[in-house]
């Protein structure tokens, strides 16, 4: 008979049954933490046990969706199966967001469950106050125990009557397809709209990218990636964290720390990196502050024979930022693109060359074409199923032969010097490697009449900062509650660091003086630090057209953006 699991659920069970050793190590401040698949099985088997009592008691006017505020550690990977585990719907939220946020996602997404480890308890338990939704803890047992547990009232939650059921809704439908269309994650991304939306992905969408991305960049459960992203977001959700656990591969999590993470990718320990542009510039900074026999050294290391692939995604990568890194590690970064509405799109070549300035060409299942503008529309079984609650919203992004509107621009190919032009940069950099591949030939690889180069954004509202991808209008709508503040426009300033600084041209009220840091200090009680405005410009009008609409275009052409 078919099986009825889950795959990433069947998977976490066929990796423990086969031994496989390693499947976190959480590098914390204070302890390192080490799970294998078999303790992370038994972790999820007894936690999902206590999400389904507490979700047994949920109001029937909730779907079963689990808000959980969990920093990146062996904690959220337990977190995140377990939900699963228990027929629940996860909705990750940033540890970055202050209350106010906190409150819309759950209470936008319907959550009837609120979760998060002990850091975030405070902030989520007024939350959960708030909406009158219960809220449980997820803690170790013990101090140096591999075993972690549920607390409500700092006492753990009696499991559900019912016998836990490791297969995931067993026995709640009657085929595999029902199994796969069911909602698994909701992610929040922002929009030109200025609130955030909830972007459902179904167990198929998920499973058809972990599938794309494990053949394309050839993911095995010998791979063991070091991991510093977000976990609230699609580049570091799947990625990274679902895609090496659908392989039963080893997935390092920490904090973002220039030495540290320099020296675990020197260590020839790690196979795969996945980061974005703004991680590879802090690091070149802090090997340029180093002696040079230190600098040299950590050179040396990154050259190692494990590492196969290092990636820059979410942000543009400056060619300067490329030719830089392959000077320093001796590996050309390869260059995807992605959102969370359809995941992984568009990739170059993990065994072939790569190629300065393009995201390459479609993924295994994803269609790609172009509207009459340039703009990239895909369809495939990984894009995403709806925007929550928001069908209006969901029918403007299709075409009407289903394919979604990203809302971003692509040239594809290009004339005989164009191409030929991308050939000799990508020998460029390859020469900047010190260790060029053989097979990259002088004339323009037939395959670059396909290739795709992002243009731009199709809004000027979408700001791309660290890797973040932030609405300026949603920053605006906070900003207008500063009682100095009369007018205002956020926008990206192009900065080689940042990718796009968050930046706020403001009008204020009359006599009114703001300096960056009061507003800085302002905004971080009401939005996440990455959204808070890293500079401030004080003008007397902002431009506007005959409509009265703002002109953030004349506003970007005054910072030098394209």
């Amino acid at each position: 008979m078919e099986s009825l699991e889950v795959p990433i659920l069947r998977a976490l069970k066929d990796h423990a049954r086969a031994g496989q050793s390693l499947a976190v190590l959480e590098h914390g401040k204070a302890e390192t933490v080490e799970l294998s698949y078999s303790d992370l099985r038994s972790n999820v088997q007894a936690i999902s046990a206590s999400i389904r009592a507490l979700l047994s008691k949920k109001s029937d006017a909730l779907p079963r969706h689990v808000a959980f505020f969990v920093h990146p550690s062996a904690a959220y990977v337990v977190t995140e199966l377990s939900i699963w585990t228990a027929d629940g719907v996860c909705v990750p939220l940033s540890v970055h967001s202050p209350v106010p946020e906190l409150e819309y996602f759950v209470k936008d997404s319907e959550s009837c469950l609120c979760l998060s480890d002990a850091s975030g308890a405070p902030k989520m338990k007024e939350v959960a106050g708030k909406l009158s939704r219960p809220f449980a803890e997820i803690a170790k047992a013990t101090e140096s125990s591999k075993a972690y547990r549920l607390l409500v009232d700092g006492g753990p939650v009696s499991p559900a009557d019912q016998p836990g059921c490791f297969s995931c809704f067993c026995g709640l439908f009657s085929s595999r397809s029902d199994v796969l269309s069911q909602n698994a994650l909701i992610l929040y991304t922002s929009g030109t709209t200025g609130q955030p939306k909830g972007v459902v992905h179904t167990f198929n969408s998920l499973t058809a990218q972990m599938r794309s991305l494990s053949e394309a960049w050839k993911w095995s459960s010998k791979d063991r990636t070091l991991h510093v992203l977000p976990l609230h977001h699609i580049h570091g959700v799947q990625n990274i964290l679902n895609t090496a656990l659908f392989n039963g591969a080893a997935v390092e999590l920490t904090a973002f720390d220039a030495a540290f993470c320099l020296k675990r990718l020197a260590s020839g320990d790690i196979t795969c990196f996945h980061a974005v542009p703004t991680v590879y510039v802090k690091f070149t900074q802090y090997l340029d502050s180093l002696p040079a026999d230190a600098r040299q050294a950590i050179c040396r290391g990154l050259r190692n024979d494990s590492m196969r692939y290092m990636v820059s995604g979410s942000a543009a990568l400056p060619v300067p930022t490329m030719k830089s890194w392959a000077e320093i590690s001796g590996h050309v970064l390869l260059e995807r693109y992605g959102m969370t509405e359809i995941g992984m799109a568009l990739s170059n070549r993990v065994a072939g060359t790569r190629y300065p300035g393009c995201v390459g060409w479609p993924l295994p299942g994803v269609e790609v074409k172009q509207d009459q503008e340039g703009g990239i529309l895909v369809k495939g079984a990984a894009v995403f199923k709806e925007y929550y609650k928001r069908q209006e919203a969901t029918a403007k992004e299709f075409t009407e032969d289903g394919f979604f509107r990203t809302g971003d621009n692509a040239a594809k190919g290009g004339s005989g010097e164009e191409l030929q032009a991308l050939q000799d940069d990508a020998r460029e950099v390859e020469a900047s490697t010190g260790r060029p591949r053989a097979d990259t030939t002088t004339a323009p690889d037939p395959a670059l009449a396909a290739i795709y180069r992002i243009l731009g954004r199709t809004s000027v509202d979408i700001i791309k900062s660290g890797g973040y991808k932030i609405s300026g209008l949603e920053i605006e709508s906070v900003l207008l509650q500063h009682d100095k503040i009369r007018e205002c426009a956020v926008v990206g300033k192009p900065d080689e660091t940042w990718g796009e600084k968050v930046t706020a041209v403001c009008v204020l009220q009359s006599g009114a003086v703001l300096t960056i840091k009061e507003l800085r200090e302002w905004g971080k009680e009401r939005m996440a630090s990455y959204k808070v405005p890293q500079e401030l410009d004080i003008v007397t009008e902002l431009p506007r057209n005959q409509m009265g609409k703002l002109e953030k275009k004349k506003i970007l052409q005054r910072y030098g953006a394209k």
